[in-house]
């Protein structure tokens, strides 16, 4: 990975300001990870075809749906403790899993920023034809829908932007489709933490968005207290073993 400056007031100021967007995208989300305005109703689609299909994503399925409290006294009794905020963007193996994604940016520029309850690790790049390029990833340890390994909430039923993968079963997490006017990303409910993705760019791939989360995320799972014995109740009839290493796929656009 290449880390230069970016040349002229003009370019730097452009790249900012997408970084900036797209960091104000986050901030304005909800709970999920995902902007609330335009968010599809609980009962219907996002669109006729769900993103998510074209990466292999498969639909959430799960128990019939209990009563809330019920649902809320099991996620108390069984709910996991947020996991620690990585140190650095760099302890998170971050860089060479998301590869794919970043090397398209052009001269990619890298910034870091880490917060109390956050890290942000985010690559920037300007081409003279596609104007700024943004790469995010975002770390939010507490703030995922997922209680637990093998939680499926009932908004993750009712909110087909929802969907599973063999490889996020395994983990016993869920995946949310995150698509915008200026950005697409996916987040990774996992259990303790929240891995968020966006991109400004059609010229990447959000499969490959997605190929990088998981396998960050599949590291820091590994550290995690409760993995220790703990089998991940799969999210759909299809899920229940890790996707393979660079395991391929259909491309997202």
């Amino acid at each position: 990975m290449r880390f230069v400056p970016i040349e002229g007031s003009r370019t730097r100021l452009a790249v900012v300001a997408a970084v900036a967007a797209l960091t104000a995208g986050g901030c304005a989300s909800g709970p999920d990870g995902s902007s609330d305005a335009g968010s599809p109703s609980p009962h219907t689609s996002a669109t006729p075809s769900p993103g998510w299909s074209a990466v292999g994503g498969e639909p959430v399925t799960g128990p019939a749906p209990s009563p809330d409290a019920a649902e809320d006294g099991e996620a108390r009794d069984r709910g996991v403790d947020p996991l620690p905020l990585p140190a650095s963007c760099d302890a998170t193996g971050i860089e060479a899993h998301m590869s794919e994604a970043v090397d398209r940016l052009e001269r990619p520029e890298f910034t870091e920023v880490r917060t109390e309850n956050r890290l942000e690790c985010s690559w920037a790049g300007f081409d003279a034809s596609n104007g700024s390029e943004v790469v995010m990833v975002t770390f939010t340890p507490g703030t995922s829908v997922v209680d637990y390994p093998g939680h499926v909430p009932v908004r993750a039923r009712r909110d087909d932007s929802f969907f599973t993968t063999e490889a996020l079963s395994a983990m016993g997490g869920l995946a949310k489709w995150d698509a915008g006017e200026m950005f697409t990303g996916v987040n990774l409910h996992l259990p303790g933490m929240l891995v968020s993705t966006t991109s400004n760019t059609e010229r990447i791939e959000t499969r490959a968005l997605l190929d990088g989360a998981t396998a960050t995320a599949r590291e820091i799972l590994a550290e995690a207290p409760f993995q220790e014995g703990t089998s991940a109740a799969p999210a759909s009839p299809a899920a229940g073993s890790a996707l393979p290493e660079g395991d391929g796929g259909a491309p997202s656009r």
